[in-house]
């Protein structure tokens, strides 16, 4: 996952405080980082380390049958002053299971972007 910002968020130009939410199925939901934000300046990126999951889950599934399930992301600006910002939202269709895809959630401006993997693999138990 990588983050980028061409804006700035705060009402005195400093830096913009972001963080990850992702609703799965019912219960499952997730915020990514689990406390605090990620700090990013206008024109800096952030890039995160290879082993890093905003979600996951693990689904039964049968051999020969295929499934999808949805997951929605969103990415907010965290403001003390006021309600936090919905920068980006969008949900995810993942065929389970499937290769490796990336793909990118972004404002409606293109100032912000956030390049995501999405990865679907089989395990066994």
């Amino acid at each position: 996952m990588s983050l980028k910002t061409l804006k700035d968020y705060d009402i005195f130009g400093w830096r913009g405080e972001f963080y990850f939410k992702v609703d799965g199925p019912k219960t499952f939901k997730a915020r990514w980082p689990n406390k605090g934000t990620i700090k990013l300046q206008r024109n800096q990126e952030f890039t995160s380390k290879a082993d890093m999951s905003l979600w996951s889950q693990f689904k039964t599934v049968h051999v020969n049958d295929t499934a999808v399930q949805k997951v929605k992301v969103i990415l907010r600006e965290k403001d003390p002053l006021k309600k936090d910002e919905v920068v980006a939202q969008q949900e995810f269709e993942i065929k389970l299971p499937s290769k490796t895809e990336y793909v990118i959630l972004q404002d409606s401006k293109e100032q912000t972007k956030a390049k995501l993997r999405i990865q679907a693999t089989r395990t066994r138990y």
